[in-house]
């Protein structure tokens, strides 16, 4: 059996499947459209340059907290977190920052920010920040949805198949 593949004009691909076990030689074709690989591909690459603002901008929010920026040093007091907590959150923002931004290592990152997120609303949410939940549901929910889309890097980030 041979299988030949190649694209027609209409960026088809197009299979041709030829048995020459038998006496008489079976051809036959099978169209398949590559619109599906190309929408792979352009949700492939919108995954990416989210991944990479949503570093950034984690990033950012991090090093603000790791700087000692008055306005974090004032939340994390109002809510009764101390010093060394307002540090350690902006380490994991800044670390899933970056781990977020480099593609094989975007699911950890993913996962860390997504942590921190749960954290966030949690904390908004008991001291009654109603208007604060809206940017880290965004947030939550988009660093979701790049984990979703990498879950196959992340299955071999694990060790699996």
């Amino acid at each position: 059996m041979t299988v030949l593949n190649a694209t027609d004009p209409h960026n088809t691909i197009v299979e041709r499947v030829t048995s020459s076990s038998s006496p008489r030689n079976v051809s036959s074709e099978l169209h398949v459209s590559s619109s599906g690989g190309h929408m792979t591909q352009s949700r492939s690459r919108i995954m990416l340059v989210l991944a990479g603002l949503l570093g950034v901008a984690m990033i950012g929010g991090g090093a603000m907290k790791l700087v000692g920026e008055a306005g974090q040093v004032t939340a994390f007091a109002a809510w009764g977190l101390p010093a060394w907590f307002r540090a350690l959150v902006g380490t994991f923002e800044v670390l899933g920052g970056l781990l977020l931004i480099v593609p094989a290592t975007t699911p950890v990152g993913s996962l860390i920010l997504s942590t921190i997120m749960v954290g966030a609303f949690w904390v908004h949410a008991a001291h009654g920040e109603w208007p604060h939940l809206v940017p880290v549901m965004v947030m939550l929910t988009l660093l979701l949805t790049i984990f979703r889309g990498n879950r196959d890097r992340a299955v071999r980030l694990l060790g699996g198949a």
